[in-house]
């Protein structure tokens, strides 16, 4: 069964809870937009030349004071007082569905369903819904190929005991792995069932459930070495079953190196 699971998992009440945040924000700057506007409302008009303003003081009022050409700032601010209102109305409206929402869902109950299955029984199942640790065991562990070293490559080794390729991958992994981000060290990219590459890390937002690959260009100073990966990145480009946003890069030159402030940006933007 080909299913999203990221579309099941709490990440859709964290971004509801963003936008109630900001529906709330919007909804006190409305309020206090509103207090202070111009009491009444406004009625319009059509004639030959076009419209007339009139000011509505009261609901008792139902034609109102012609409002003269010059005096064009007070039609706007009522206008502008309607338009809040409803805007207002609707944006509440909206809260309290999410309110609702929240409430009501329970993103954890997709997986619950198996986890409350008897041991016997989870032996003849296969769930579609695992937790967070399970699916991390499952990513990790899927089997894959590595490239290797040639016999005169520089020996560097990451924080997890692992073999990588130069002192900036270094930095990397262990920032991933600082940040308890699971990653896979040159795991291959497929595109139509063959392999496109092998980007340096294949990393996952365990939140989004969505797999990134962080390719680090470490010698962009040398015309043959940024040759072969411009031609890299058009491949990942062109390929029309690779997502594009899901490609992570960072860059070095013998002058311009590693900054590992870019490595925390780049892990607190996608990957947490």
């Amino acid at each position: 069964m080909n299913i999203n699971e990221s579309l099941f998992t709490g990440s859709i009440i964290t971004e509801l809870e963003k936008r109630k945040a900001a529906i709330e924000f919007l909804i006190g700057r409305l309020q206090d937009d509103i207090c202070s506007a111009p009491e009444g409302a406004l009625r319009i008009s059509r004639n030959r030349k076009g419209f007339q303003y009139y000011h509505r003081r009261t609901a008792q009022d139902p034609q109102g004071i012609y409002i003269k050409r010059k005096d064009n700032p007070l039609a706007s601010a009522l206008a502008q007082k309607d338009y809040d209102s409803k805007l207002l109305a609707a944006l509440e409206k909206q809260l309290k569905a999410i309110d609702r929402f929240i409430k009501d869902c329970d993103p954890g109950a997709p997986v619950k369903a198996y986890e409350d299955l008897n041991a016997p029984r989870k032996q003849l199942v296969t769930p579609v819904f695992v937790n967070d640790e399970d699916y991390v065991k499952q990513w990790l562990n899927v089997p894959y190929e590595k490239l290797g070293f040639k016999k005169d490559d520089p020996e560097f080794y990451t924080d997890r005991g692992e073999r990588v390729r130069s002192k900036s991958e270094v930095l990397i992994a262990n920032e991933l792995y600082r940040h308890g981000i699971p990653y896979r060290y040159e795991f291959p990219v497929y595109s139509n069932g063959v392999i496109l590459a092998a980007p340096d890390f294949n990393c996952l937002n365990v939140r989004l459930r969505k797999d990134y690959y962080w390719e680090h260009l470490g010698m962009m100073g040398k015309e043959d070495y940024a040759n072969r990966n411009a031609a890299k990145i058009e491949k990942y480009t062109l390929a029309k079953d690779f997502d594009e946003t899901s490609l992570i890069l960072t860059f070095e030159t013998d002058r311009h190196p590693m900054n590992t402030r870019v490595i925390e940006e780049k892990i607190r933007k996608y990957l947490v």
